[in-house]
């Protein structure tokens, strides 16, 4: 998984665009530069085109079963480069629910994610192959290094080149699901990504979707709403100065602490 990305640097050499405003019209122009910066590596092209083919699917199934509202959508329509999506997690339908609320050709799109290893997964049978198996992988998901207390830079290497290439990341700060629907305590890596790369922090509240499998899915006894707030800043949480020294560990927590408090006033007020 690590050479998957680490690869990519030097076959694939686009720059990240800067963050600027995208008209309609240069969505076009948007989407052929993702085919040809994806034209070299399997494992980056295929998110683009799976998500992008199944995003009809995906946004009439929940329209149908899901009774789905999208909320907050004017705070990230205008973004032309990636950012870090910062999301409550409580049901195994979460990964699914930020691509198929996004206009599949913007800038935002492909959508890749933090995972855990394999192992993490406590599944057995068919589903052992797309928890932390292949099906993973050609969504987008890379798993985060274990075990190296507090090295984010090398926990999250493959994640920093996503970012720094101008694709979205998103996160699940709690680390996983919480089954009550309560907005937990954040892990420290969502905002090393804010403070390493300078790409923004975008806060999504899920609502509804607490202890939601696939028969309460396809029963409609669920309404679920997903609330996009407006983007945080490496300015915001570590000043506009960057002097090039890692936050410290009372930092890196304080942030975490702003960007879980942004996700739980969006999630009590939906």
């Amino acid at each position: 998984m690590q050479s998957v990305v680490e690869t990519s640097s030097s076959s694939l050499k686009s720059k990240p665009p800067q963050n600027s405003p995208a008209p309609p019209k240069n969505l076009l122009r948007i989407y052929v530069r993702k085919v040809y910066n994806y034209r070299m590596n399997f494992f980056l092209i295929t998110p683009f085109l799976l998500q992008t083919a199944l995003w009809p699917f995906m946004w009439v199934v929940l329209l149908v079963f899901g009774k789905i509202t999208v909320l907050g959508r004017e705070n990230i329509r205008r973004h032309e480069s990636g950012a870090i999506f910062a999301v409550n997690h409580s049901s195994q339908f979460d990964p699914i629910l930020i691509p198929a609320t996004l206009n599949p050709f913007s800038a935002l799109m492909p959508m890749f994610y933090l995972a855990r290893e394999r192992e993490f997964y406590e599944v057995s049978g068919l589903v052992q192959y797309i928890y932390g198996g292949m099906f993973f992988k050609i969504w987008g998901a890379y798993p985060v290094t274990v075990g190296t207390k507090g090295n984010y830079e090398y926990a999250l290497r493959n994640h920093i080149e996503i970012l720094e290439r101008g694709q979205s990341v998103c996160i699940f700060p709690e680390g996983g699901k919480t089954p009550d629907g309560k907005i937990g305590e954040g892990k420290p890596g969502v905002a090393y990504l804010l403070w390493r790369t300078g790409r923004p922090v975008i806060p999504v509240a899920i609502h509804g979707h607490q202890k939601m499998g696939p028969r309460e899915f396809f029963s409609r006894k669920h309404s679920i709403s997903v609330s996009y707030g407006k983007p945080i800043t490496r300015e915001e949480l570590f000043g506009a100065k960057d002097s090039g020294t890692p936050p410290t560990q009372e930092q890196l927590k304080s942030a975490t602490q702003t960007i879980m408090s942004r996700i739980r006033e969006m999630y009590e007020r939906i």
